[in-house]
């Protein structure tokens, strides 16, 4: 017997449930409250917990819950009478199940990638579509192949890779929604520990469609200097750093916003989860982020605190903020040059 949040399910040997993930599902408790959705599709539910939890603490009416194995959609249906709850269970493959049935939410959270069902899921759902990966060495730059082959998108290990791995998650799912005439927003992500996660907005509209292109492109790294840069797709490269170092081109990937101020805000600032709201919403919208150990290993320095650099930077006028991405890192609309003359000034001072 497993109790989380206000469920309380059973498990089985043979039906996956993976307690690392409580976190997860605690931040979407926290994101689908202010949903207001009218019909929730947990394509992939294993045990059910987070439909379930879905019905119990976010106020949802209508869930169907969905999974191929017959085991699990039994062990479903007796959590779901556990917690004096009626609702529909599939049997099917899910995506044959979204391309049937269109639903306004549908949330897809697969052992591994997600990118098997992502066409299906974008044809079906109409107004938010949230989805989580687990294969982060596909996504971040430690398997490139395998990010060619899941997500269509080139990237190497680079010291942002979590925010790559999410921009290509995000720029795969975006060029899926488009092909059905739909235009969408990040709503709010993140990642943590092995999985990235992702809630949309989707609006259907064939010119939005068309439009969002503009937020899709590529990032321009140099292993050199650590100066990056970034195009979006209708733009042509320049190959070559002013250091002299050709660029490495990553992508394509989604180069928008990865959240919505004003709904984060809207989000509980109580608890584990309400920390990773705080960081998310003070965040500034830039395209990667800058690791701290990462330069000072380049300019041969130690390393100054992130409040130092944060303060300096906004001394001399640009942006600057933590970031959602690790303890260690931040984010500026500084270029590199600004960025290495604050580092070394800071370093120099008694």
């Amino acid at each position: 017997m497993i109790c989380e949040g206000r469920a309380k399910i059973e498990t089985a040997s043979s039906v996956f449930y993976n307690p690392r993930m409580k976190f997860c599902r605690d931040a979407d408790m926290e994101i689908f409250r202010m949903f207001k959705s009218r019909t929730y599709l947990d394509a992939l539910s294993a045990t059910g917990i987070r439909g379930i939890r879905a019905i119990l603490e976010a106020g949802f009416r209508h869930v169907e819950f969905n999974d191929i194995s017959k085991e699990a959609c039994e062990l479903i249906r007796r959590n779901l009478e556990m917690n004096s709850i009626r609702a529909t269970v599939h049997n099917r493959d899910a995506s044959a199940l979204m391309r049937e049935i269109s639903y306004h939410h549908v949330d897809i959270d697969p052992f591994g990638s997600p990118s098997e069902f992502m066409d299906s899921a974008a044809k079906s759902a109409r107004k938010y579509l949230s989805i989580t990966a687990t294969d982060t060495s596909a996504l971040c730059g430690s398997s490139p192949i395998s990010g060619l082959r899941k997500y269509s998108s080139f990237a190497e290990k680079t010291e942002y890779y979590h925010e790559t791995g999410l921009r290509m998650l995000a720029g795969k799912i975006v060029r899926e929604i488009t092909k059905y005439d739909k235009s969408c927003e990040v709503i709010v992500s993140w990642t943590r520990e092995h999985h990235y996660r992702i809630h949309f907005r989707l609006r259907k509209t064939s010119r939005g469609a068309g439009k969002i292109y503009e937020k899709i492109g590529y990032i321009l790294h140099c292993w050199k200097c650590g100066n990056r840069t970034w195009i979006d797709v209708f733009e042509t490269p320049e190959m070559f750093c002013k250091c002299g170092m050709k660029f490495r081109m990553y992508g394509p990937l989604w180069l928008g916003e990865l959240h919505d101020p004003e709904f984060v805000s809207s989000l509980s600032r109580n608890g584990e989860t309400g920390e990773l709201f705080e960081r998310i919403s003070r965040e500034i919208q830039t395209v990667t982020h800058y690791d701290v150990h990462a330069l000072c290993k380049n300019l041969g320095i130690s390393p100054p605190s992130i409040s130092e650099i944060i303060d300096a930077l906004r001394d001399r006028g640009y942006l600057a903020s933590r970031t959602r991405f690790s303890g260690t890192s931040f984010k500026t609309d500084a270029e590199i040059d600004v960025i290495r003359e604050i580092f070394l000034r800071i370093h120099q001072q008694p």
